[in-house]
């Protein structure tokens, strides 16, 4: 089955096919109407339950670490955070357990909805992490789905400020990154 979110432009902003369970995270840029068109493969019946729910947290920059978990196999979780112009961030995702092992499918969005990184998370590595450098201000959203429909998930987050140090010439500093991402 294919489904499609259409926004008030009348544009696709997000799609996806599937033969069981089908999650689509969004990131509305626009207020209005959508609609989500779908489409059986070669025209087949279709019985199907739908939910539309918020299912969002919200993120915050240098705040404590965020747990983020699912219950149902093949759910996906969607955060939020905001940034002002021309901020530098690190986001973290650690402590990433999958149900049957593996990784999960991590994408950071700008807020138009566009996708700004993506990245394969991997159990063994406990996570991954994003540089995000010299955003736009406005509401950014995190998707993380398992890689496959009999998964659940467990992981942290953590969004901080870049550090940044002087270092003259000659001289030494000491850093400490005590916080993932």
């Amino acid at each position: 089955v294919y489904y499609r979110v259409i926004g008030p432009s009348g544009a696709t902003i997000a799609s996806t096919g599937m033969t069981v369970g089908a999650t689509l995270n969004l990131l509305l840029p626009t207020t209005g109407a959508y609609e989500l068109f779908v489409d059986p493969e070669n025209g087949e019946a279709l019985s199907a339950q739908m939910m539309l729910s918020s299912g969002a947290s919200a993120m915050q920059v240098d705040g404590s670490q965020g747990v983020l978990e699912t219950t149902s196999p093949g759910q996906g979780v969607f955060a939020t955070f905001q940034a002002n112009a021309g901020q530098n961030l690190g986001l973290g995702i650690s402590e990433l357990t999958v149900g049957s092992g593996g990784y999960v499918n991590a994408i950071v969005y700008r807020p138009d909805g566009s996708i700004l990184a993506s990245a394969a998370c991997y159990v063994a590595n406990d996570g991954c992490d994003f540089n995000l450098p010299n955003l736009a201000a406005g509401t950014y959203g995190l998707s993380v789905r398992p890689s496959d429909n009999t998964q659940t998930m467990r992981f942290k987050t953590t969004l901080s400020t870049d550090m940044a140090w002087s270092l003259p010439s000659g001289s030494s500093v000491a850093a400490n990154m005590a916080r993932r991402g």
